[in-house]
C-alpha cells in the first residue's frame, strides 16, 4: 500500500482560485484523489488542518545545475517547498560541452562558482549530463534549459565577434540536438561573455529554432540599469521576430538612477502581451542581486575566456583603463561599500567572505577597482559578490504583479557544509520569504495568487503540464506548510539558515520533508519535455 492521505488541509490549487478545505490523497507518485472526506486504507495519514496544500513550487530560475554535485538533496530548496528547479539559466550551464572547449567551458563556469565532481566535466550533452545527475539521487527534479553560453563555446569559443555562416549552423543544430533530447529551452546571459558578445540577429536565429519546438527562450538581458529599457524591448523584439516565448530573468532595475522604472518595465511587458508576443518574467523578492565579481569588468576584457581575463588584469599598460572603467560599474552597482564578497575560489582569502569592498580596500591600502583587480588574479577570477543596488518599493511593484513567477536566482545549498561562505540568503528564503513577508505580513499578495506564481505560472511558461497543479493524474510534486509560520530565517549577516513551516515535502510521490524535516530520501529526477506533441 503506497497510498498518502492529507486529510482536511486548505488545498490551494496553483490555479489562482480561492482555497477550498479538502483531502488530497497521494498514490504511486501521482495525485490519486481531492475531495471531501476521502476514505480507504491509507500507509501514512496527515492531518493538515490549520495547514495549506499546495503543489510543489517550482523554481523558475535556478542555478543548481553545479551544485547537485555537491548536495544532491539541495537542501536549502526542498526545505522552502521547492520541488523542481529550472537550470542552465544566465547562458551559464554545462553542455554542450566539446573536447576543444571543454576546459575553457570549466574555467568560465568556475567563474561563476560552478562546483562539479572531482571528475569534472564527463559528458557532452544534455542525455549525458542528465544520466550523471540521476546517478547521485537528487532531491528535487531539475528541469534543464540549454545554455547559451556553452552552446556558443562549443562553436565558436569565447572570440568577440559574430559568427561565421557555418559557425551560427553549429549552434543551431547543436541547440536542435539538446532540444530533441528533452531541453525545455535556451538561457542567455548577455551581460556575461561569451553571451554579451551576441547580436541580436544571432539570438533570433536561435529563438526560431526554439519556436518551432515550442520552447522557451529565458533571458538575463542585456542591461538592467543604464541600458535596461532598451535591453527589455530587445527581449521582446527577439521574441516577436522569432515567434518564440519569452521569459525575463529576474526582472530588476539596478542602480539608484533607474529606481521607479520597475513599474515602466511592467507596462511594456504588458503591451507587448497586448501586441501578441508571449512575454513574461520572473523575480526574487530582494534588494540585492549577486553574481560573478567579474561583473564589474568591462566586456572587452573578457574576450577569449578566462585566460584571457587574467592576463589582462594583469598587464600594466591596461591598469589605469580596467581601473577607470570597473570603478564607473561600481558606482553604478552602489559604489564599494554595498559590494559584498560572498564565495571565493581559494582557501587564500577565505576571511575576505562576508566584507565589503570598501573595507577589502582599505586593509589593502589600494583603491577600490585596484582591489577588485588584485582579488579577481588572486582567485583566478572565481569570485562571487553581493551587490545592494535596488528599491524595495520597484521589489514589491514587480512582485505584485500576478504574471510575474517567482525564482531564486540561488542554487542548492547545506547550511553545515557550506556554513564559512558568505551567500546571497535567496538559496535558502524565496520562497518563505513571498509567502511570509509579503502574504502573511504585508498583504502584498493574497496566497492564492502567491501560491500561483510559484506553481501554476511557472508550469504555463515552460508548457509543463503534469506539475505547478494539484488535479488528480498529475504528478505527486506537493508541499504542505504552516501560513501562519512559514518564513525565511536567512538574511545577508547570516545567509544559512532554513526557513521555517514547510512541514512536507512530496518530489513525484517521494517523502522529502516530514514534520518539518528531511527525511534523507530522493525523490527527483531530470524531466524532459515530451516532443511528441512539442513541434510546431
Amino acid at each position: 500500500m503506497d497510498r498518502v492521505l492529507i486529510r482536511g488541509g486548505l488545498v490551494v490549487d496553483g490555479t489562482g482560485r480561492p482555497g477550498c478545505r479538502a483531502d488530497v490523497a497521494l498514490e504511486e507518485g501521482r495525485i490519486a484523489e481531492i475531495g471531501a472526506k476521502l476514505s480507504g486504507p491509507a500507509r501514512q495519514v496527515i492531518e493538515a488542518d490549520g495547514l495549506v496544500v499546495a503543489p510543489g513550487f517550482i523554481d523558475i530560475h535556478s542555478h543548481s545545475d553545479g551544485s547537485v554535485f555537491a548536495h544532491p538533496l539541495s537542501e536549502s530548496k526542498v526545505l522552502q517547498g521547492v520541488t523542481s528547479e529550472v537550470v542552465g539559466n544566465c547562458g551559464i550551464g554545462a553542455f554542450p560541452v566539446t573536447p576543444e572547449q571543454k576546459e575553457e567551458l570549466l574555467g568560465y563556469l568556475k567563474i561563476h562558482e560552478f562546483v562539479f565532481a572531482p571528475a569534472g566535466i564527463t559528458w557532452t550533452d544534455l542525455g549525458e549530463y542528465a544520466r550523471a545527475v540521476e546517478a547521485l539521487g537528487p532531491g528535487p527534479n531539475l528541469i534543464p534549459l540549454v545554455a547559451h553560453g556553452a552552446l556558443r563555446s562549443a562553436a565558436m569559443g569565447f572570440e568577440d565577434r559574430e559568427p561565421a555562416a557555418a559557425e551560427l549552423t553549429r549552434m543551431e543544430e547543436l541547440l536542435t540536438q539538446a532540444l530533441e533530447q528533452g531541453a525545455w529551452g535556451l538561457s542567455t546571459g548577455l551581460i556575461y561573455p561569451p553571451g554579451s558578445f551576441a547580436r541580436t540577429d544571432e539570438l533570433i536565429a536561435l529563438a526560431r529554432v526554439l519556436a518551432r519546438y515550442g520552447a522557451l527562450y529565458a533571458s538575463h538581458i542585456r542591461g538592467e540599469s543604464g541600458t535596461l529599457l532598451t535591453a527589455l524591448d530587445e527581449a521582446i523584439a527577439i521574441g516577436a521576430a522569432s515567434g518564440a516565448r519569452v521569459e525575463v530573468s529576474h526582472l530588476k532595475a539596478l542602480g539608484r538612477p533607474q529606481w521607479g522604472q520597475g513599474k515602466e518595465c511592467l507596462a511594456r511587458l504588458a503591451a507587448a502581451r497586448a501586441r501578441g508576443v508571449d512575454v513574461g518574467a520572473d523575480q526574487y523578492p530582494y534588494e540585492a542581486s549577486s553574481t560573478s565579481l567579474t561583473a564589474l569588468v568591462p566586456q572587452w576584457a573578457h574576450s577569449g575566456g578566462a585566460g584571457e581575463l587574467l592576463k589582462r588584469l594583469a598587464a600594466p599598460e591596461l591598469r589605469e583603463r580596467l581601473e577607470t572603467e570597473i570603478e564607473r560599474e561600481m558606482l553604478v552597482r552602489g559604489g564599494p561599500e554595498r559590494v559584498l564578497i560572498a564565495g571565493v575560489g581559494s582557501g587564500e582569502n577565505a576571511d575576505l567572505s562576508g566584507r565589503t569592498l570598501a573595507q577589502i580596500a582599505q586593509g589593502w591600502g589600494l583603491s577600490p577597482a585596484a582591489a577588485v583587480g588584485r582579488l579577481l588574479l588572486e582567485e583566478k577570477a572565481a569570485v562571487g559578490a553581493v551587490y545592494f543596488s535596488m528599491a524595495e518599493d520597484d521589489v514589491e511593484a514587480i512582485l505584485a504583479d500576478e504574471r510575474v513567477a517567482v525564482g531564486s536566482d540561488g542554487r542548492g545549498m547545506n547550511a553545515e557544509a557550506d556554513a564559512g561562505e558568505a551567500t546571497h540568503p535567496r538559496s535558502y528564503g524565496t520562497f518563505a520569504r513571498v509567502l511570509g513577508r509579503y502574504v502573511r505580513e504585508k498583504g502584498l499578495l493574497s496566497l492564492e495568487t502567491a501560491v500561483y506564481k510559484m506553481t501554476g505560472l511557472p508550469a504555463e511558461r515552460l508548457r509543463l503540464t503534469d506539475r505547478g497543479r494539484l488535479r488528480p493524474g498529475l504528478a505527486a510534486d506537493v508541499t504542505v506548510f504552516d501560513p501562519a509560520q512559514v518564513a525565511d530565517r536567512a538574511d545577508f549577516a547570516n545567509p544559512h539558515r532554513y526557513a521555517t513551516g514547510i512541514e512536507y515535502v512530496f518530489v513525484n510521490g517521494c517523502p522529502i520533508v516530514a514534520a518539518g524535516r528531511l527525511t534523507g530520501r530522493a525523490g527527483g529526477r531530470v524531466l524532459r519535455k515530451d516532443l511528441r506533441h512539442a513541434r510546431l
